[in-house]
């Protein structure tokens, strides 16, 4: 159910910003750059993103702060939703770090933000436990299929090769997935989970959700 309620509400914010006139829309692919930027910049904000809990209004405080301000041009605006700007983060952080999931990293990994407890979760905005529920979702997935989960990211963004990718972790998704719940993602958004919890899962702190 949570997992449904953040697509509509996607749905529904990508809506409402079309009603603005942007010089260009925003783009994925703007995320990206304004990540590789900071990259090469060794801008330490980076590291910083995939500490703080989805969902919540620092989620990518550090990426506004060191990207947009730093690295983001003009006229080429990124995505509202933070996902996307976590998702590209640790993406490129994953491949930096880790030559798989489960070997040992190349260095210090970045922190990430401990599984969150039942109280949070209770307390939590709708939104923040959507994307909560979305990433264990994805943590799932990873657990399931580590190997194919990491390869992932060799697909180019939008290509048929990324779509397949997605066919072929199905069973994963499937059982991932509780009976009856329908979701409808667009490989942007499945990346950007899938990233996230890529990371986690190799950095050795998968777990979304505390064990209680």
């Amino acid at each position: 159910m949570m997992r449904s309620i953040l697509a509509l509400s996607l749905a529904a914010s990508l809506a409402g910003t079309a009603a603005y006139a942007e010089p260009a829309p925003p783009s994925v692919d703007n995320v990206y750059s304004v990540v590789d930027c900071l990259l090469q910049r060794r801008d330490s904000r980076l590291e910083r993103v995939l500490g703080t809990v989805p969902g919540t209004m620092d989620a990518d405080s550090y990426f506004v702060a060191g990207g947009i301000n730093t690295c983001g041009q003009r006229g080429t605006p990124v995505p509202a939703q933070a996902f996307y700007n976590r998702g590209a983060v640790a993406e490129r952080l994953l491949y930096r770090d880790f030559e798989a999931i489960g070997g040992q990293p190349r260095g210090r990994p970045a922190r990430v933000f401990a599984p969150v407890s039942g109280q949070y979760v209770r307390f939590a905005e709708e939104y923040a436990r959507a994307s909560l529920s979305m990433l264990d979702m994805a943590s799932c997935v990873v657990r399931a299929d580590p190997q194919r989960s990491y390869g992932f990211f060799r697909t180019p963004r939008g290509s048929a090769a990324e779509r397949g990718e997605i066919a072929a972790l199905m069973p994963a998704i499937s059982g991932c997935v509780a009976r009856g719940e329908n979701i409808d993602l667009s490989p942007p958004i499945f990346r950007a989970f899938l990233a996230e919890a890529a990371y986690r899962a190799a950095a050795g702190r998968p777990e979304v959700f505390r064990t209680e």
